[in-house]
């Protein structure tokens, strides 16, 4: 939903004739265009690096720097308790943010799990945390203790 503002005026004509938009999750896109299946993409960040080539046409972004409430980190147990951390899917620069905060500003080392789907979320319990991002980051506020906000941290 955040990138609707950024892809709008491609899905309206003339251009809409010229060129097919497909509406992925970052991470898909990336993806796809690291396997040359897209010309263009809104991507992560922390993807470009792997990239052959690249080129920024666009001072736009999506980026915050104050709490967004949708890309946390969320536990039963507070951090220097936590032992696994599962990786939401769906983000790429999360994940490199997440992966930088337990490193160098928290200190911790837990155990990293990319995860492959949704169902990752039903782990997140005892010393087991989980990144979570987007709609679903609401709906696991009300269900988890502890709350990291990686914008806010």
């Amino acid at each position: 939903m955040n990138t609707r503002p950024l892809v709008y005026g491609l899905k309206l004509s003339p251009i809409a004739n010229e060129i097919e938009v497909i509406e992925e999750t970052p991470a898909r896109l990336a993806d796809l265009l690291m396997s040359d299946q897209i010309d263009v993409g809104l991507i992560p960040i922390a993807i470009i690096p792997r990239l052959k080539e690249f080129f920024i046409v666009s001072e736009y972004c999506i980026g915050t720097e104050t709490e967004v409430a949708s890309v946390c980190l969320f536990s039963e147990v507070p951090l220097t308790q936590i032992q696994k951390v599962y990786l939401d899917h769906e983000s790429r620069s999360s994940a490199a943010l997440l992966k930088w905060l337990m490193k160098e500003y928290w200190g911790i080392n837990p155990e990293i799990v990319q995860a492959v789907n949704d169902a990752y979320r039903k782990e997140i319990k005892g010393t087991t945390a989980g990144l979570v991002i987007g709609d679903k980051a609401f709906e696991q506020r009300k269900i988890s203790t502890f709350i990291y906000d990686l914008a806010s941290e």
